[in-house]
């Protein structure tokens, strides 16, 4: 599926939102290549799929996303709010391939929040797997 029509897809779902009423706040990017997340790392959760691996990192407010499956679909990591005072979240895709390595999304999110982090293989419909996360430094 060519860049074009992914992002053709995105136009409607991101009406819908708009005409419900919805006050989310939302962002998508696709990310940069970039090195590895520093996984390990105190304040950084990562979450793996088939097919899909996504990071996120507390301090900078960054989503790493990396396709693992050679198999001509891309991948996704997808932040939200887990409560109900706030209302975001904030994709960031892989359309490199599973050649292509890591790409990183730098993004700004509310701080002190607690949130889920999705790593997704065929964004939309494919393999997903999530994991709490927390958006301030500990």
């Amino acid at each position: 599926m060519s860049r074009l029509v992914r992002r053709l897809i995105g136009i409607p779902a991101t009406a819908v939102l708009i005409m419900a009423g919805t006050t989310a706040v939302a962002a998508a990017a696709e990310g940069k290549p970039s090195g590895a997340p520093p996984e390990g790392s105190l304040g950084v959760w990562c979450v793996s799929t088939t097919g899909a691996k996504a990071c996120f990192a507390e301090y900078g407010d960054r989503v790493w996303v990396k396709d693992t499956k050679a198999n001509g679909q891309s991948a996704a990591a997808t932040i939200k709010d887990n409560e109900s005072s706030t209302n975001w979240y904030r994709e960031c895709f892989n359309y490199r391939g599973a050649a292509g390595g890591w790409v990183m999304c730098d993004f700004d999110v509310p701080e002190n929040n607690e949130g889920v982090l999705w790593a997704v293989n065929n964004p939309f419909i494919g393999s997903q797997a999530s994991t709490k996360i927390y958006t301030t430094i500990i």
